[in-house]
């Protein structure tokens, strides 16, 4: 997908939404740079387990905005603990445009946010890396780097596109997982975390801990039996998720190890997130399938 594609793609969900749309329009052409990458209709998930859409993100500087309309003035309460909930979890900084004071003030709040994104890229220096739709989904990118890092928020497009960071040239891989080709003990995942067909997965909010356990309960005590005894007790989880877009994604979330303990005192595999780094391996093999 072009970087044009991209942005009328986020354009088009807010082109109902008048207020909304004048302000991410407005900040987008301000900023005038196709190094930024934004999102607009962003979710967060709270930790009251319900969820949030922030109207516009720039995933890069951290920064979300909100747009404000009449309404909001009657919600003071509920959107002070929605900010604060989102802030929590994500460390984020949250930016409001009041949009009920006319369009002068609206653009001179749109400048201060301008001026605020641009500053903040100043002070990050090497850290902010330019908007590069098809480098975020390149193996090539994180082999070059030697590593992948849950703070980058690295997602690939194919199961085979993630595992290529290990030390092989797959084609393409459909099968859920694989072992580490580099390191022993180690297995790469690609879990759905939600009930899904015979599974029962979930993660904790803070997304330090998967659940996994089979929703066969005749099955559950012999599955659990087989990892402990003979599978791999160290995982790469790459979670099957939904882009902004609504493309499946499979998008890294770490090293988790399964507490033994905890998983036979409540009946399911508990795995608990170790690393948020891995080390990648380039690769000189042929492609496979």
């Amino acid at each position: 997908m072009t970087k044009y594609e991209y942005i009328l793609r986020q354009f088009s969900k807010t082109n109902k939404k008048n207020y909304e749309n004048y302000v991410v329009t407005r900040i987008w052409h301000r900023l005038d740079s196709l190094d930024y990458k934004f999102v607009t209709q962003q979710y967060v998930l709270r930790a009251n387990g319900k969820y949030a859409l922030t109207d516009m993100y720039f995933p890069q500087c951290k920064i979300h905005i909100e747009v404000d309309e009449s309404h909001h003035q009657f919600n003071v309460t509920n959107d002070k603990i929605r900010e604060n909930d989102i802030v929590n979890i994500t460390g984020h900084e949250i930016i409001r445009v009041d949009v009920t004071k006319g369009v002068e003030d609206i653009n001179l709040q749109i400048e201060k946010i301008i001026e605020m994104i641009r500053e903040k890229r100043v002070h990050m220096k090497d850290e902010f890396v330019a908007w590069e739709p098809n480098l975020e989904v390149s193996t090539a990118t994180y082999i070059e780097k030697g590593y992948i890092d849950r703070k980058d928020n690295v997602a690939f497009k194919r199961e085979s596109d993630a595992i290529n960071c290990f030390g092989v040239n797959y084609k393409g891989w459909q099968r859920g997982g694989a072992k580490h080709p580099r390191e022993e003990g180690v297995h790469i995942w690609f879990p759905k975390l939600y009930k899904n067909g015979l599974w029962d997965n979930s993660i904790t909010d803070d997304e330090e801990i998967i659940y996994e356990k089979s929703m066969e309960d005749s099955k559950v005590d012999s599955h659990i039996d087989e990892i402990i005894t003979y599978r791999d007790k160290k995982r790469i989880v790459f979670a099957r998720v939904k882009d902004s877009l609504g493309e499946v994604m499979y998008r890294f979330m770490g090293e988790y190890h399964l507490n033994i303990y905890e998983t036979k005192a409540q009946r399911r595999l508990v795995w608990e997130r170790k690393k948020t780094r891995v080390r990648t391996y380039a690769c000189n093999l042929p492609e496979t399938t």
